[in-house]
């Protein structure tokens, strides 16, 4: 069991948002269910690659899967549940009912991805909007759940503050999971974070379109959407020995079910680039399509994967939806490319929040 949290429960912030419609989310060609995966503790191996490449695995594999999903955002509403839930579990705080119905999905995946949009506390204090500060106990969930890497730059990244962010990265090492998009210092901040797929070797990078008007200590403890140093940041993964490298990013404007058109001239820029792989997004809380650029697959929105958040006056109506993409990625010649791709509903269940495949 950790030690004990208090909640810390800052003043309410306005909310000024247009009502709009959900999206229909755009997908191309299913991806099949493949055999039983093996134990994630086995296969999971990731580092922070330095400037030398790691050597090649001499039997790469022809093709494997990402699954990647949208915003983990601790609302009171959850860790109140999850304190509940954690009576009887010997733990604090116990997350790990809330991802029980979708692990099988994201252990099919040779690679999950999530996005945790909210710090950790670093002092013990919870609390929700408008700054988070979450129960350590969500990586251990995080990790239970079979995701692999967490991308962490998101407009909350600094609520924190440097103690928040050193808490979160904390807690993903203590979890056994990979981070990228905010670090600890400016020798971690240079380094790639590389994740070995069953011989294939995958970069992680990640990005915020700001911080909620909080400014960084130094500006590499947060990584900001800046297309030039995104593409320098490319393009050195592929020089470490990347073979397929996926971009995370937190952009859009909530809660807008198309792609802004800073979303859409950002990914035209990083997906001419042959560096690039893939594009992951999140942060509008709603589903946004998947497309292809430059032949690239670019997921604009993800939506919330776990969220406190429901459809109100404030929100709209698929707030509570989000989507798990998989990607079916093989090998032609040298290089690696995403072949399908498939979506899989989602929704969290009011009360329960347990995120719910919902087709």
């Amino acid at each position: 069991m950790r030690g004990k949290h208090r909640r810390r429960r800052p003043p309410p912030g306005p909310i000024s948002l247009s009502a709009v419609m959900v999206g229909v989310l755009a997908v191309t060609m299913a991806t099949p269910r493949g055999a039983e995966a093996p134990d994630r503790s086995e296969r999971r191996r990731a580092w922070s690659a330095p400037a030398a490449p790691a050597p090649r695995h001499p039997e790469a594999p022809r093709r494997f899967t990402i699954a990647a999903t949208g915003d983990i955002l601790i609302h009171e509403s959850l860790w109140e549940r999850a304190a509940l839930l954690g009576a009887g579990s010997g733990e604090e705080f116990d997350f790990r009912p809330m991802f029980r119905r979708v692990r099988d999905t994201l252990a099919d995946a040779d690679l999950a991805l999530c996005h945790l949009e909210t710090p950790v506390t670093a002092d013990g204090s919870v609390s929700s909007y408008p700054v988070f500060a979450a129960p350590a106990e969500i990586t251990d969930a995080i990790a239970d759940a079979g995701y692999d890497s967490c991308s962490t730059a998101s407009n909350h990244s600094l609520d924190g503050g440097v103690p928040g962010i050193d808490a979160t990265l904390d807690s993903l090492d203590r979890s056994g999971v990979a981070h990228s998009g905010t670090a600890r210092s400016r020798p971690e901040s240079r380094r790639t974070t590389m994740l070995d797929v069953e011989g294939a070797r995958v970069a992680h990078l990640s990005y915020s379109f700001g911080f909620n008007g909080f400014t960084p200590e130094h500006d590499w403890q947060a990584n900001v959407i800046e297309v030039e140093r995104i593409l320098d940041d490319a393009r050195r993964a592929r020089e470490r020995g990347s073979d397929f490298t996926v971009v995370s990013m937190h952009w859009g404007v909530e809660p807008l079910t198309t792609p802004t058109a800073f979303q859409t001239q950002v990914a035209e820029r990083l997906t001419r680039s042959p560096f690039v792989d893939a594009i992951v997004g999140h942060h509008a809380h709603v589903v946004q399509p998947i497309e292809r650029v430059n032949g690239k697959v670019v997921a604009y929105g993800m939506g919330n994967f776990l969220s406190g958040m429901r459809p109100s006056e404030m929100w709209p109506d698929g707030v509570e939806d989000g989507v798990i993409v998989l990607l079916r990625v093989a090998r032609r010649g040298d290089a690696y490319r995403v072949t399908r791709v498939h979506a899989v509903p989602t929704t969290v269940e009011y009360g329960t929040w347990r995120v719910l495949p919902s087709a």
